[in-house]
């Protein structure tokens, strides 16, 4: 029995010592290593970065400096610049990246479309619940002789861009901001449509009863009864 002792003790000691050395190598290693995001797949530019697009890593802390992205919430919602792209595995860097990209109501834009700007204070429209990308319906109202016709007169139209009063973009987060500015992707040859309906009635603008439907064009409705004022 007595000679067990020794053995016992033995195996203590090297628990001991496996544990110590598998923490000290633990801390060492945590203390070289930081937590960050890399891109999951290859990114291209202008596209607006999601949870989809990051994936969870650590890395050396050396591989990190002031042109890197660390946290989770500097890299969603941004843009990958034009000119750049993300391959998969890539930090994600200052310099590739931005919040908004100026001229993206363009690029939702279908052939023959053009963005024509409608300001909400000359128009009836509800502004709490709309997005970019929704689309929309514009009604026109004629006082006629004491008799008020109203119909729709553009279907379809998809919103592009929101703006506040002062010209600046508002984005999805921007939950306190105004909208002062709608534009929408109508066709080219129906702006002179827009401007006569705007200077002989009053415009509406209701959500579509497909407000996301997807690969549309907006469509004047000629079979309106407002359609014959506007020839």
């Amino acid at each position: 029995m007595k000679k067990k002792i020794p053995v016992y003790i033995l195996i203590g000691l090297c628990l001991i010592l496996s544990l110590f050395f598998s923490i000290s190598a633990y801390l060492r290693y945590s203390s070289r290593y930081i937590k960050t995001y890399v891109a999951s797949h290859n990114i291209s530019q202008r596209n607006k970065l999601t949870d989809s697009d990051i994936k969870e890593v650590l890395v050396p802390r050396e591989y990190l400096n002031e042109d890197v992205y660390i946290e989770k919430k500097d890299i969603l919602d941004k843009y990958v610049k034009l000119s750049y792209s993300i391959p998969k595995g890539s930090l994600f860097y200052v310099s590739c990246l931005q919040s908004n990209i100026k001229d993206m109501p363009h690029k939702l834009l279908n052939e023959g479309q053009i963005n024509y700007d409608l300001y909400t204070n000359n128009i009836k429209i509800n502004t709490a619940n709309l997005g970019v990308n929704m689309y929309v319906d514009i009604y026109l109202t004629i006082s006629n002789k004491d008799k008020p016709i109203s119909d729709i007169l553009i279907e379809n139209c998809r919103i592009t861009g929101l703006y506040d009063y002062e010209g600046k973009i508002i984005n999805d987060y921007d939950l306190d901001s105004r909208v002062g500015i709608i534009s929408l992707a109508i066709g080219k040859d129906d702006i002179n449509i827009l401007n006569k309906a705007l200077k002989i009635g009053e415009i509406s603008v209701y959500v579509s009863s497909n407000p996301y439907t997807t690969d549309i064009s907006s469509n004047v409705v000629k079979e309106s009864e407002v359609f014959e004022y506007l020839q």
